[in-house]
């Protein structure tokens, strides 16, 4: 009970807002009673919000939830320490995609003062590139979203098809075992997959914090990864599972 409890605060803390409905495909064991108990229990003990339907996040309510500044504060040294990781995998003329993202951001600021090109999403990944004249930079422009400071919907995805990478790189609100990397949007799950029809490499930078048993309706699944860059921090057990299915962990 305290696990399932906890792993509900996780989720809508990572989702800022999570509906009876996606209670119940993600725990499909339980019963919706049980999960409504759940619900009360932690809006009493002031870790979540009850609302018609669902819950929202405590920091949603105060007008702060998953905002992209916020985040970005969070498990700074890992961050660095993943970017630096990731930039030292570049090599000269390499294109990339480089996702939305606090961790991407810190990425694109480490980047190689080297001939690069870079698609991105990603307003604060754009603006944190090296103002080096051989760094090509193309935002692909949708509608803004400034919360998560992303460019997103169809005109996003309809450039990714006339495109290819060397390299994408993305960022996760979550990673399960059993069901990949989250993904917290349909329209996100919808540009990352495209993305990633269109890379050799894929690559995911992925904190340690994030590892455990929160997981999203839609996920990338662990066969379609290349290599995932973390912070030297992952239980051995995730390490051998991501092993077992082809993924390069650095």
């Amino acid at each position: 009970m305290e696990k399932r409890r906890q792993a509900i605060v996780d989720l809508v803390n990572q989702l800022g807002e999570v509906s009876m409905v996606q209670l119940k495909g993600l725990f499909p064991t339980v019963s919706e009673v049980t999960l409504r108990k759940d619900l009360r229990f932690l809006d009493e003990a002031k870790k979540i919000v009850r609302i018609h339907g669902g819950a929202k996040s405590i920091q949603d309510i105060a007008g702060y939830g998953n905002n992209f500044y916020m985040r970005e504060t969070m498990h700074q040294e890992e961050k660095s320490l993943i970017a630096d990781k990731a930039a030292a995998l570049i090599p000269s003329g390499a294109s990339m995609y480089i996702t939305s993202g606090t961790t991407c951001a810190e990425f694109a600021r480490r980047l190689p003062q080297k001939p690069l090109y870079v698609f991105t999403d990603g307003i604060v990944v754009a603006l944190n590139v090296p103002p080096y004249s051989e760094i090509n930079v193309e935002v692909l422009g949708g509608s803004f979203n400034r919360n998560l400071m992303r460019l997103g919907g169809p005109a996003v995805i309809s450039a990714l098809e006339s495109l290819r990478f060397d390299y994408v790189f993305l960022g996760t609100p979550g990673f399960h075992p059993s069901y990949g990397f989250s993904c917290p949007t349909s329209m996100i799950a919808a540009t990352i997959s495209k993305a990633i029809e269109h890379a050799d490499k894929v690559v995911f930078l992925l904190d340690s914090s994030k590892v455990n048993y929160i997981h999203t309706p839609r996920n990338i699944p662990l066969q379609a990864v290349d290599i995932v860059i973390s912070d030297g921090k992952l239980p051995p057990e995730i390490v051998e599972t991501m092993e077992q299915n082809g993924i390069t962990v650095l």
